[in-house]
Formats: structure tokens, C-alpha cells, sequence
């Protein structure tokens, strides 16, 4: 009987030791916007599939969390996603992790307005970022293995111009023709100097990563770029990006489907490319003098 008790307590005792040997750990943090970098007041803060929110009714930091702080105590370690959120705004996911060495975290997590719209953006000021526009875009062409190319000029569209009725003199028709012939060169490249600091709002959400990467733009032959789809048979030169010199910006994930995009621009005219699964999503214009 004295031998059985013993057994019995032996292994309620290692039962209690395992259960009070399991790690836990404090993980928190705060929220902010993603372009400005500043806390958010009362966003919302959830770890997946656990108990942690702080939608919680017993959730004790919500005077915290007017200052966009949050913080979830006895986190067994381990791996977990972690989101955040609020009212008109973009959700961010990150995967966090723990270990018994090291289970105490602290984390900044992003998110951003929903009325930012796709395309490219320096962070601006309090009054949102500003976005950067891409008026070079009606000038490329669908390149495959070249990269990026664009047209040195267009025709005008849109310039206000008086359109001659064909049943006119003869004047009237020579004035038509020479409106037609205008042409508008290829906008002037966007200037900065020095490091490259923007950020991409990708218009819509895959899985793959984004690369950007930058290459010089030089001026050749159309004819030596017979993958860019878009130029005229007239059209003998184009700039294109040369493909053997380029260098890769650094991508680091904000929030869902925002990017920031930094790296020391080389000297230059360049042409960035942002691509996903091999495919040009993009390209943009600038000259780092």
C-alpha cells in the first residue's frame, strides 16, 4: 500500500514539476503609422489562435493603448503571427517568436490608412504622405528579357489644341498636320540625392515578395530591344535599363501590401523596377545627382 501511495505521489509531483516548468514570457509593444512612424491611439492588437487581444474583456492595458501601447503577459514561448489593427485602416501581419533563453519581446508594429492609394510615396509629414507621380508610365513599353524601355517622345494628347474640320481649306488641313505632328519628349527623370527612402503600396496581395531593384537608363537602339512591345516603326532609339548593371534596393514589409523601399541609389539617371514572381509590376524614373 505504502509502495503504491509513493508511486502515486511520485508522479503527481513530476506531473506538477512539467506543468510549472513551461516558459512564458511578456510580449509588447506599440502601434504606429507606417509613414509618419508615430503611435496611433486605440488600435487593436490580437495574437492568431490564441487567447491574447485587446478586444479581451479582462484585458487590463486599455488606458494603454491610448497611447497605441499594448501588452500580453504569460505568453507560453514559441512562434506566433501577430496583427494589428483599427477603424479605416490597413491591418499589419508579423511573425514574432520566443524561446525559454529569450521569452520576453518587445515589437513595433505598422499599419496605414485605407484611402492610400497604389504607387509610390515619400512619408510626408503629418498632413499623409506624398505620392510620387509616375507621368513616365504612358512612355514605357512591355519589355520581357530588356527589363524596362521608353519611348524618347509622344505624340501630344491633351494639349487643348484646336482640331481643324477636314472639310477646311486647304490651311486648315496643313494646320491639322502640324498639330498632329507635335511630339512631347519623355518627361525629366524625379532628382534626390543620395539614399533612396520611399514606399510602395502594391495594388493588390500575393504571397511571393516584392523586389525592387535599379538600373542605369541609357539611351540605344529600338531595334536592339525587339521584346519591348509599345514603340512605333519610326522610332529608332529608346532608353532602356541596362540590365547588366543592376543593383537591388532593400524590401521591408510595413503592413498588407506596403512596402519601404531603401538603398543608396547609384549616380544618375536610373530606372527602378519593382517585380513580383519574375513579372514588372512597375518602373520608375530618377537621376541621383
Amino acid at each position: 500500500m505504502k509502495k503504491t501511495l509513493t508511486l502515486c505521489a511520485t508522479a503527481a509531483l513530476m506531473a506538477l514539476a512539467l506543468t510549472g516548468c513551461e516558459k512564458t514570457g511578456t510580449i509588447e509593444g506599440e502601434v504606429c503609422d507606417a509613414f509618419t512612424g508615430k503611435p496611433l491611439e486605440m488600435p487593436t492588437i490580437w495574437m492568431d489562435s490564441t487567447i491574447y487581444s485587446t478586444l479581451k474583456e479582462k484585458y487590463k492595458y486599455k488606458q494603454e493603448l491610448r497611447k497605441g501601447q499594448f501588452k500580453f503577459e504569460k505568453v507560453p514561448v514559441g512562434n506566433y503571427k501577430i496583427l494589428a489593427g483599427r477603424s479605416k485602416y490597413i491591418k499589419s501581419k508579423n511573425m514574432i517568436s520566443t524561446t525559454e533563453e529569450n521569452p520576453n519581446l518587445k515589437v513595433t508594429l505598422y499599419i496605414y490608412s485605407d484611402q492610400i492609394d497604389p504607387g509610390l510615396y515619400f512619408a510626408g509629414d503629418d498632413n499623409g504622405p506624398v505620392k510620387i507621380s509616375n507621368e513616365w508610365v504612358v512612355w514605357s513599353t512591355q519589355c520581357t528579357e530588356s527589363i524596362a524601355g521608353y519611348q524618347l517622345e509622344r505624340p501630344q494628347a491633351g494639349d487643348g489644341a484646336k482640331v481643324p474640320d477636314q472639310k477646311k481649306d486647304k490651311k486648315k488641313k496643313k494646320a491639322k498636320k502640324e498639330a498632329a505632328a507635335k511630339m512631347s519628349p519623355l518627361p525629366a527623370p524625379r532628382v534626390i540625392e543620395g539614399k533612396l527612402e520611399v514606399f510602395y503600396r502594391n495594388a493588390s496581395s500575393v504571397t511571393s515578395p516584392l523586389i525592387a531593384k535599379t538600373y542605369p537608363a541609357v539611351e540605344g537602339n529600338v531595334a536592339d530591344h525587339k521584346d519591348c512591345k509599345g514603340f512605333e516603326e519610326s522610332e529608332k532609339k529608346g532608353l532602356f535599363a541596362d540590365k547588366d548593371k543592376g543593383t537591388n534596393l532593400t524590401v521591408t514589409y510595413m503592413a498588407e501590401n506596403l512596402f519601404k523601399i531603401t538603398g543608396d541609389l547609384p549616380k544618375g539617371k536610373q530606372i527602378i523596377q519593382f517585380s513580383q514572381d519574375g513579372k514588372t509590376l512597375t518602373t520608375y524614373y530618377f537621376e541621383n545627382k
